[in-house]
Order: structure tokens, then sequence, then C-alpha cells
């Protein structure tokens, strides 16, 4: 079985990247900053509250070495699978320094087959265009069963619903601090899940009955 990841808000809450980009530009433009930044609604007025220049925070913010972990849930899950002799790929989109800093920082290495890693810039095209699914399949032909995993409905499943895979949406990936909306009933059915879940620990009783 190949299972595929999201990454930001599925493995590991997204705003932890964030605080941790708050910390690195306090680090770099002083320590006062950085409670004026956690105390911003979001980043882009985090960003603000710090008056420098916009674009030397965004160098900061895309390529500063994060210091995040997986949720133990996270480990859990991706050893049960890893151990169980399944495929490991991930599909995320962004720059490919900030993704690579963030896999990298979170020891995903350890479980991710290193060519089914498909980061959006890398691929030339982001999810939604389903061109990394189709790379996933085509690197793993041969297997019956993929499943996808992602949190954001918007963008996540619409590809590898068009291919058949099984899509499941996880509500707490992100520790309930999602960043995007997952209000799936705005949405048309290719742009949902096949399964909701609300932690990813409820993976493996999933896979059990479908695989």
């Amino acid at each position: 079985m190949v299972v595929v990841f999201d990454l930001d808000d599925t493995l590991y809450p997204e705003m932890d990247y964030v605080r941790s980009a708050y910390r690195a530009i306090a680090r770099r433009y002083g320590a006062d900053l950085l409670p004026r930044m956690l105390a911003a609604p979001n980043a882009r007025e985090a960003f603000d509250s710090t008056g420098i220049d916009i674009n030397e925070i965004l160098d900061i913010y895309r390529t500063h070495k994060p210091d995040i972990k997986l949720p133990w849930q996270s480990l859990y899950v991706l050893e049960s699978l890893r151990l169980a002799g399944n495929i490991i790929g991930l599909v995320t989109d962004g720059r490919s320094v900030t993704q690579r800093n963030k896999i990298e920082a979170l020891g995903l290495e350890h479980f991710l087959r290193p060519d089914l890693i498909m980061i959006s810039e890398e691929v030339g095209s982001g999810k939604i265009s389903g061109e990394a699914f189709n790379r996933i399949a085509t690197e793993t032909k041969g297997e019956s069963r993929y499943i996808y995993i992602g949190d954001n409905p918007e963008k996540d499943f619409i590809a590898p619903n068009g291919l058949g895979w099984l899509t499941i949406e996880v509500k707490r990936g992100g520790n309930g601090e999602n960043i995007f909306s997952q209000k799936n009933e705005e949405l048309s059915m290719p742009y949902r899940p096949k399964i909701i879940i609300e932690q990813l620990t409820e993976l493996q009783d999933i896979i059990n009955r479908h695989g």
C-alpha cells in the first residue's frame, strides 16, 4: 500500500513553524519583537508589527531552519506504517527550501521514500494540478492501493479523488490550529475527502479495513 501525506497541518501544526519564524526574526532584530508578534492575530499583522521591511522578514520566514518537531501521534502513525512495510510519500505545496527545511527538522527522511517527496516548486505545479500524484503513481507502478491524507479540502483531495485514491481529511492534524478552512459543505463533491477523521491515530483502523 502507498500512503501519502500532506505536510503542513497534517503531520505537524503549521503554527509551530510560524512561531519558529517569529523567534528567528526576534533573534535577528531584537527580542522585544517576539511578544509583539506572538500577540498578533495572524502572520501578516505580526510581520507588520515589527516595522521591518517585509522582504527581509519574508526571507527569514522562508529560509530559516525551523525549531519544530513531530507530535507523538504522527511519529506513532509513521513508524507503524513503516514497520508494516507500507510505502510512504509526501505531497506538499510550497517553496523547495522552506519545505525541505521542515522535512529535515521533523526527521521525516526516516519514513519517506526519497523519490516520493513531491514539493510543488520542484514538481512545477501545485497539488490541484495532479502532477505530483501522477508521478507517485508512476514511481510505484504495480501497487494497487493508494491513500492520501491532508487537511485542506480546497486543494488536497480533488486530484487524488480523480485517480481513485482513498482520501482522508484529518481535522486535528494541526492540533486544532489549522491555518486553512475545513468547511467541506461549501465545496462540491470532487473536492471532498472520502473519509474524515479527528486524529491521525484513527488512520490505522481505516488502513486495516481498506488494506
